[in-house]
């Protein structure tokens, strides 16, 4: 008895769903690029992880419960199954290690869980070891191998640096490159409160009238609003206030001629913006509603951030996120910066030396090709990549017999494209004379320019932020900013608690 016992305990170990039995060599044979054979059993292929590991699943027997393969190729011909479990992911940036139902590591060397992780494991991506733990990376999370994990902020994600044992916290054009050791000591430091701003949220959306409305209509607020008299803050308050009316209203089509709201006070720019809550949806409702129900999905949502801020400039971070209709909504941000010291906002114009305006512009563009490199994961030559950026705006099909309304669909307008530096739709491509600078500013870093979607490269890419430090820029400023890098962000900024 005890001798049948141990052979069902073995086979039961050893033996998957459908007869797979785990490190058990199987004859595969190849019938195309995502179907393999095993022993008479055909799997789809879902993943290939190096050159011989394979993610594979029974679509013959399949059904809620199937599970998936880890298959490894050995020299022998073999292949061997690691192991079975509802779902298998690869893990990027990593060839030993996969994600077992979204929730744990799988070693697959020493064939054995590494760590199970609270969050998600689906869509990691591994960033390197320190010490005896192994550190892994989501969207919003880095994870270490005994299970502890650091949250980051919600517009913050992280890269993987050249220099091993550190990783690059990112939070739009700003950055900090942070040691593995730094992350996982970091401490909870006591915030202290900015006087010198009232923090402001609030919805405007548009509340459904009946049962029969089915609305998700209007914009929200998140503001970092100046308090004070001074004229930077009277110029910031009227900045947002016209910015926010610009992107608010943005979709709505009878939008033109709406005044920017009073903001010579605090108060006064709250009861601005609750002015703002009430015309949108009066206007929302002249347009779309049909008799007496209104149904629409419409939507707006603002967040304006002070990054900086010193006797010299102030400098405040603007995000936005407008969706109307599509596959996916349309978010831009950049960044704005008030001279102190002469008075009044930054541009290319009043600050970059005309003398000198080519040679920032190149800067610009080599900023720019790091980031395109990136996001591309190759190194592209000058040549191709002036060619896809600077033609990027332009038509791809012949726009000659097009009326202006035919036109506009091919373009993809911005709220700040008047003022930003934008130089707006043309039919030829820019060149390196004429590239636009747009969206110029000053962060503790250096001089960052920003480049919205589809202005410059498709929507996947996302934001491009130019950033030149002071030590290249200064070359071409009339004025010097450096002085301030004590301001640059902490670690905090980045990761929360």
């Amino acid at each position: 008895m005890k001798k049948l016992l141990f052979i069902f305990l073995m086979l039961t170990v050893l033996t998957g769903c459908h007869g797979l039995r785990m490190g058990v060599g199987l004859k595969g044979e190849f019938i195309d690029e995502d179907t393999l054979v095993l022993d008479g059993d055909t799997f789809t292929i879902q993943e290939r992880i190096g050159d011989s590991l394979f993610i594979v699943w029974n679509y013959e027997h399949s059904d809620e419960k199937t599970p998936c393969y880890l298959l490894k190729y050995e020299r022998n011909g073999f292949y061997y199954p690691q192991i079975g479990a509802t779902s298998i992911t690869s893990i990027d940036n990593t060839i030993n290690y996969v994600s077992i139902d979204d929730n744990d590591v799988y070693d697959i060397k020493d064939r054995k869980i590494l760590f199970s992780s609270p969050c998600s494991t689906s869509g990691l991506y591994y960033l390197g070891q320190w010490k005896n733990l192994h550190l892994f990376t989501s969207s919003d999370t880095i994870c270490f191998s005994d299970g502890k994990c650091i949250g980051l902020k919600d517009d913050v994600y992280c890269r993987k640096t050249n220099n091993e044992g550190f990783v690059k916290l990112v939070a739009g054009a700003q950055t900090k490159e942070v040691s593995f050791a730094d992350l996982y000591n970091a401490k909870k430091m006591g915030g202290s409160t900015d006087a010198y701003i009232e923090h402001f949220t609030k919805d405007y959306y548009i509340k459904p009238r009946s049962k029969y409305e089915s609305v998700d209509a209007g914009f929200s607020v998140d503001l970092d609003i100046p308090k004070g008299n001074a004229d930077s803050d009277k110029a910031i308050r009227e900045w947002m206030m016209a910015a926010i009316r610009d992107d608010a209203f943005y979709q709505l089509q009878n939008n033109m001629g709406i005044p920017v709201g009073k903001c010579t006070s605090l108060k006064d720019m709250q009861h601005s913006l609750d002015d703002y809550g009430v015309l949108w949806e009066k206007l929302c409702r002249a347009e779309y509603q049909i008799e007496d129900t209104l149904e629409l999905r419409m939507t707006c949502d603002i967040k304006v951030k002070k990054v900086a801020d010193c006797d010299d400039y102030t400098t405040y971070y603007y995000w936005a996120s407008l969706y109307g209709g599509g596959l996916h909504d349309l978010p831009r941000e950049y960044y704005i910066t008030y001279d102190k010291q002469r008075g009044g906002l930054l541009d290319v114009g009043n600050s970059v030396k005309p003398s000198m305006m080519q040679r920032f512009r190149h800067m610009v563009l080599e900023s720019l090709k790091k980031e395109y490199d990136f996001c591309y994961e190759r190194e592209s030559s000058w040549e191709d990549f002036t060619h896809s950026i600077f033609s990027f705006h332009c038509p791809m099909i012949d726009t000659s017999g097009m009326d202006d309304v035919m036109r506009s669909f091919l373009v993809h307008n911005y709220s700040c494209d008047d003022w930003a530096g934008w130089n707006g739709y043309n039919d030829k491509a820019f060149t390196e004379k004429d590239f636009p600078l747009t969206h110029f500013a000053v962060l503790p870093e250096g001089i960052v320019l920003t480049y919205h979607p589809y202005q410059i490269d498709c929507f996947a890419a996302g934001e491009y932020h130019a950033v030149i430090p002071f030590k290249e820029a200064n070359k071409c400023l009339m004025f010097d900013y450096s002085k301030h890098e004590d301001l640059k962000p902490k670690l905090q900024r980045f990761i929360k608690w």
